[in-house]
């Protein structure tokens, strides 16, 4: 082989080389997506993973048409192309647009069957009954695709050094989650969809935990909602054992910030005369970082910062 050859030969196998190396994976549970390299036209259909996104410093192109609170704010902005709502993807949108990759989750995961060929569909669905585990994975699937590794571990460290500073401060207590529509409060135990609360908190629950269902949410303030949770007695029985601490969530202040449950519940039954709510330990936590937002890298962040600070 003459000079000439093996210098070829040599530029050959670099670039061959550079175009492996450049290639990137999606790896979550049994999902693995490989791309020529990282999508430079995402479509976003979950916003938890907005919101990691956001925390690692990567823009979607495509997004839901929502209400974006918060640092997701500019997500407002008519750059963004609207495509859908987080319930139903626009498809002649994402066509038009041919989006690298396509990721749901969420309200939105039901879909993912229907544009499979549009683009390659990565499901992230956040798995809150192994809350920072799953929040971990997530952030490094994304953050190992956009070369994002050190501001990944550095706010997943963070997020963690909050939770050990917030279960010093609930160790030993106990705590009541309750999701509130209208006049109803509907008590969430582990298993629940907000039943989280408890061990990514610290806190004991003085409810036992639920079965564990795959089966869709009901609609909120649905029949089948209020009739599967505002069990009055399942609510009496819990405010009896005096927890600590009640945590509200009002799904009424969602997207309005208008929060009623501070009133409505001041009037319920089983509630009025709590002892949390005599010794004014009932935590109202922000309704749109905990409904719409939920496992997101920083809005993780927030909400174990704003339990800390309402104790």
């Amino acid at each position: 082989m003459n000079l000439k050859t093996l210098t070829i030969s040599i530029i050959l196998g670099l670039g061959t080389a550079m175009s492996a190396s450049a290639q990137v994976n999606f790896n979550y549970k049994d999902q693995s997506i490989s791309l020529a390299q990282s999508p430079k036209t995402l479509a976003v259909y979950d916003l938890s993973v907005l919101d990691t996104l956001n925390a690692l410093g990567v823009d979607a192109q495509l997004v839901p048409a929502a209400s974006f609170s918060g640092d997701l704010n500019r997500y407002q902005q008519e750059k963004y192309i609207k495509a859908g709502t987080l319930f139903e993807p626009d498809t002649s949108v994402l066509q038009k647009s041919k989006p690298d990759l396509i990721i749901v989750g969420g309200r939105s995961a039901s879909k993912a069957d229907s544009l499979k060929a549009i683009a390659p569909i990565l499901n992230l669905s956040p798995d809150t009954s192994n809350y920072l585990e799953d929040l971990k994975a997530r952030t490094m699937t994304l953050a190992n695709a956009y070369s994002k590794q050190k501001i990944a571990q550095e706010k997943l460290e963070r997020v963690s050094q909050l939770q050990a500073e917030l279960k010093k401060k609930t160790k030993g207590k106990s705590a009541l989650m309750l999701f509130a529509v209208g006049e109803n409060f509907m008590p969430h135990a582990e298993n629940d969809r907000f039943g989280f609360v408890y061990d990514l908190a610290g806190f004991k629950s003085v409810l036992e935990p639920s079965e564990k269902s795959d089966a869709p949410r009901p609609t909120a303030g649905s029949p089948e909602a209020l009739q599967a949770a505002a069990n009055v007695k399942r609510l009496e029985k819990a405010v009896a054992q005096n927890p600590d601490y009640i945590i509200v969530l009002d799904r009424g202040a969602v997207n309005t910030q208008k929060y009623t449950a501070q009133d409505n519940i001041l009037k319920h039954p089983a509630l009025k005369n709590a002892k949390a709510l005599q010794d004014k330990k009932v935590i109202y936590v922000n309704a749109d970082a905990w409904y719409i937002t939920g496992a997101g890298l920083n809005n993780t962040a927030f909400m174990l910062k704003e339990i800390m600070d309402a104790l």
